[in-house]
């Protein structure tokens, strides 16, 4: 049978573990990052999340939310990557053109970072200490550079790359999913149908009640996502639901975050439970096992 175009992801790992870490730390305490999570949610930034089952998944949308803010920061600095033959005395690049050459979307770098950085002198309450800065300019040049490259073609292939990277890596995590699901479930239960225009009268139609998506079915990508990376076991109390051993055991795909609390149908909200650990959980939120197979 032939593969599937989308089938495969080749790995070049570039800050995927760092972003993941991210990722993992803003979800574990997302009230010390709601100022810097502003954009992801308010005016409206919610409603990208509600439609059922989609295959760009809360997760994904977080993930890339994420990386643009790192390299955004990186402008900062900058954050230099040398560049060229010369050891010595190299060209130096950000870490998005160093990230578009790894992944082979460009071939050269589209951006130079003009100057060295300069020392300035740093004072403050603990005294003085002397530290590289670099010049506003050159900043300024940085910072230009990338809000520009944002809107490119290039940009958007390397967001997608990082993303499916760092999803690959974070799909395994249900402590992270689930904390990521009660983060996105607060503003849900905040939706009410009047808050809506003319232009999203199609959002009115995905919720039971205000605040309440209705229940749909997992298509069968997000089922066997799930039921493989869960190992075909329960997750609270490792009842094998393969059917290869117990064909009388029934597996559930449970809303780690209740639909009735603000939940989104969406493969990062699901995992498998058997039957008698499901009807103990109903709508409770309970945090997910972090048990875990060995490989072997």
């Amino acid at each position: 049978m032939r593969a599937k175009k989308n089938e495969w992801l080749t790995h070049e790992y570039f800050r995927t573990y760092r972003i993941a870490n991210a990722v993992d730390t803003i979800m574990r305490d997302p009230f010390s990052y709601l100022r810097h999570l502003e954009g992801l949610t308010v005016n409206d930034g919610i409603y990208d999340f509600l439609p059922h089952w989609q295959k760009e998944s809360a997760l994904h949308k977080f993930i890339r939310y994420v990386a643009d803010e790192i390299l955004m920061n990186d402008t900062d600095g900058p954050t230099r990557v040398p560049f060229g033959s010369d050891p010595i005395y190299p060209d130096w690049i950000l870490p998005v053109d160093a990230a578009m050459l790894q992944y082979g979307i460009i071939d050269e770098p589209l951006f130079f970072i003009p100057d060295e950085p300069v020392p300035e002198e740093v004072t403050d309450s603990g005294g003085d200490s002397s530290e590289s800065k670099d010049p506003y300019h050159v900043v300024n040049a940085c910072y230009d550079y990338l809000l520009n490259l944002r809107w490119t073609q290039v940009y958007e292939d390397l967001m997608s790359r990082i993303t499916d990277e760092v999803f690959y890596v974070m799909f395994l995590n249900r402590r992270a999913l689930a904390n990521l699901n009660e983060f996105l479930a607060m503003h849900v239960g905040e939706v009410a149908s009047d808050h809506f225009g003319t232009d999203e009268a199609p959002l009115v139609d995905l919720f039971v009640r205000d605040g309440e998506l209705k229940r749909v079915r997992p298509p069968m990508w997000a089922r066997r996502a799930v039921f493989y990376r869960d190992r075909g076991r329960c997750t609270a109390c490792g009842t094998d639901l393969s059917g290869l051993i117990d064909t009388l055991n029934v597996g559930n795909y449970d809303h780690m975050m209740p639909l009735a609390r603000g939940g989104l149908n969406d493969v990062t909200n699901l995992q498998l439970l058997c039957e008698n650990c499901n009807l103990k959980k109903a709508d409770k939120i309970v945090a997910p096992s972090n048990r875990y197979r060995r490989w072997y």
